[in-house]
């Protein structure tokens, strides 16, 4: 969940049960809370340091410190953060004394509709001076990009308002022959106008100011300074200049059209931003020189460089913070290569060097070199200091490669690899190697598969779930391992992903499918009900046969499948949502149970849910591992929990390696838990369910 649906309240009172109070008001209107408590201007102090806050609620009298001390701290250290003073119950709120130091408003603790409704209006107040604060920094850094491209526009700017000249750039006070910018200020647009064209540009310019003009354009005969005259186009359109209503005037030099020309042409070979060459004319750059390899009559090296962590930076400095990084970094490695090399700006934080004619040892000594200027570079981004790193990657360009989106494919696999190591360093990509490597390990798992497949060499593995309710059953979790020719069993993460790869987890699927359907047969035989969760993979996902071959199983063997739960992937269920459909449509037809596992990390999390009918949600890792640790963990699950709930869902919790998370997972209301707290996985149904919560 985005860290902006979360409210982050700082409470000022002497008592713990108090402030608790009205954070559940606020929790019960279904509002995310985090909040941090403070007794004391020392913990103000500290807390407003070091963690973002959003609004104050303080009791008005403590016996430590009082709403008004925390309103006169606030107003002294230039904070915009609004501060509701909490009064006593049974009263009428009176606290006007603080509402005139600066305070926003004042409720009594007994009025929780009250105060949900001002902890509201004053959020979005301050969302909205937040925000007005950084479209006005936005603007100010638009105005100096733009008042820059206007200073350096080979094209003649000036801005005039109520007929006089306000600014005008250098090309404009060249073309009319003034030397300064105080000697055009205050002076009559008419003035630079030949008088034969005088009348007619005076119309214009009242029909311009009423609107009535069908065109912005007119050609007029322009007046130099010294009297000089030549003939000009005036381009009229409406604008700002620090913040006064005026006209922009572009004027372009019919004698230029060349020089315009090639302005133009250069223009489309740049990045904007960085002033670099930009993406397509990097890619021409670089089919020419696949032509010159393929003849033999050059070669090279390509590298992209990417900015390690830029998501992290960006959130720090905003967007237009983060162009001015990118910009820095540009001057940066233009200041580092040399003239034997072209250099871009690719895409995002990516740049991208072609070098010519070099080997890759020399290449490797230049991308050694980068990651160290980088690294020890520092950012001033509008007061902030920021480092950064970066992570190459290298490919030799030479006859063997034919196209330039070969080129970008292996670069970028490069770049992935420097990344997977830890960033601030680089990493050549050989295709020759890396891929016949990665081929022959694909080949020879599948070939280790099949035989294991053949030769019956998989093993069932149990997980107990257990409910945090007292609720009867036996729940496991289903696992597999592979054994390998000697016995030796092997984790999934070994055999897996390669499975995977080779369009075998369907088989493996089937193996682990048919021989829980026998183990269901024996418990019910036995009258010992349990209820087993199967993976099913993306391949089997995908597969249309899959159901048909379930089904036929099911009606052979007349299986009671009412406690057969089919787990799918949240992730690989939405990148699949037609299949996804249709495979638990069908599953339920078959009076299976469903179940979504790693569940919650996704931005339109509960959304799935409308989506995917399902009966269990398994919560990810990442939400559960270190819960006690993670305030915004916890209010996540708990508004999980609160959907699903509502919805007829369970939640599992997975995962749970210890005590320390259980009281909190029971507060947020999940329903069962799973992990080595409770057993590690094994070969047999051994966990005692009656001795559980």
């Amino acid at each position: 969940m985005s860290d902006k649906n979360i409210l982050r309240i700082l409470t000022l009172f002497d008592s713990s049960e108090e402030a608790e109070a009205l954070i559940n008001v606020l929790r019960n209107a279904g509002q995310i809370i985090r909040d941090i408590r403070v007794e004391d201007e020392e913990d103000l102090h500290e807390a407003l340091e070091t963690n973002p806050v959003d609004i104050i609620l303080a009791k008005r009298k403590t016996p430590i410190y009082s709403a008004r001390e925390a309103v006169d701290f606030l107003r002294k250290s230039d904070r915009d953060l609004p501060l509701i003073v909490i009064t006593e119950p049974g009263k009428a709120p009176d606290a006007i004394d603080e509402l005139q130091a600066g305070a926003r408003d004042m409720v009594a603790s007994d009025q929780p509709e009250l105060l949900r409704h001002i902890v509201k209006r004053e959020v979005g107040d301050l969302v909205i001076r937040r925000n007005f604060r950084r479209n006005e920094q936005m603007l100010l850094e638009t105005e100096k990009r733009t008042r820059y491209l206007i200073d350096q526009s080979r094209d003649a700017i000036a801005y005039v308002h109520d007929g006089m000249h306000i600014y005008a750039n250098s090309a404009y006070m060249k073309m009319f022959g003034y030397s300064d910018i105080e000697d055009i200020e205050g002076v009559p647009i008419l003035d630079m106008v030949g008088a034969e064209d005088l009348p007619a540009f005076k119309e214009f310019l009242r029909k311009y100011a009423k609107g009535q003009n069908t065109e912005d354009t007119i050609e007029v005969e322009g007046k130099k300074v010294n009297g000089d005259s030549f003939n000009i186009t005036m381009e009229f359109s409406r604008a700002s200049m620090d913040g006064e209503s005026c006209s922009q005037i572009i004027i372009r030099d019919q004698s230029n059209n060349e020089e315009l020309e090639k302005r133009l042409h250069s223009l489309s070979k740049q990045d904007l931003l960085t002033n670099l060459y930009n993406r397509p004319h990097f890619l021409e750059q670089i089919n020419k020189l696949l032509a010159l390899s393929v003849e033999g009559k050059a070669h090279g090296v390509l590298m992209f460089i990417t900015i390690d962590k830029f998501e992290n930076i960006r959130e720090a400095v905003d967007i237009s913070g983060a162009d001015l990084l990118l910009a820095d970094i540009a001057e940066l490695l233009k200041s580092q290569i040399g003239d034997n090399c072209i250099l871009a700006r690719y895409e995002g934080p990516i740049f991208s060097l072609l070098l010519h004619n070099i080997d890759i040892e020399q290449a490797e000594e230049i991308a050694e070199a980068l990651c160290k200027a980088i690294r020890e570079h520092t950012s001033d981004i509008n007061g902030k200091l920021i480092n950064s790193t970066a992570s190459i990657g290298i490919m030799r360009i030479n006859e063997t490669i034919s196209n330039s989106h070969e080129c970008i494919s292996r670069v970028e696999k490069g770049c992935e690899m420097a990344q997977k190591a830890g960033g601030d360093q680089y990493a050549i990509y050989n295709p020759a190697v890396e891929e016949l490597a990665e081929k022959e390990q694909i080949t020879q798992w599948a070939f280790l598969i099949k035989e294991a497949l053949k030769q019956n060499r998989f093993r069932l593995m149990f997980q107990p779930i257990v409910s945090l309710h007292g609720e009867p059953g036996a729940h496991y979790e289903v696992l597999v391992r592979m054994l390998d020719e000697n016995g030796a069993e092997l984790q999934p993460g070994e055999f897996m992903a390669a499975a995977n790869d080779a369009d075998l987890t369907k088989y493996i699927d089937r193996w682990v499918i048919a021989n829980v359907f026998k183990l269901l047969m024996e418990r019910e035989k036995q009258g010992q009900m349990t209820r087993f969760f199967v993976k099913i993979s993306e391949n089997s996902l995908i597969d249309p046969e899959f159901i048909p071959w379930l089904s036929e199983r099911i009606k052979a063997l007349r299986l009671n499948t009412a406690n057969l739960v089919f787990e799918l992937d949240e992730d690989t269920a939405l990148n699949h949502i037609k299949p996804a459909k249709l495979l638990l449509d069908g599953l339920r037809q078959l009076n299976c149970r469903t179940a979504l596992q790693n569940f919650g990390i996704e931005s339109n999390t509960l959304g799935s849910l409308k989506e995917l009918k399902i009966d269990y949600i398994k919560l990810h890792y990442d939400l559960i591992h270190n819960l006690a640790q993670s305030v915004e963990n916890q209010e996540k699950v708990k508004a999980i929990t609160s959907a699903t709930s509502n919805m007829d869902i369970l939640a599992i919790a997975s995962f749970v390696e210890d005590a320390n998370s259980l009281a909190l997972l029971w507060q947020c209301r999940v329903d069962f838990i799973q992990g080595y707290f409770l057993q590690q996985p094994d070969s047999e149904l051994s966990y005692n369910f009656d001795e559980a919560f």
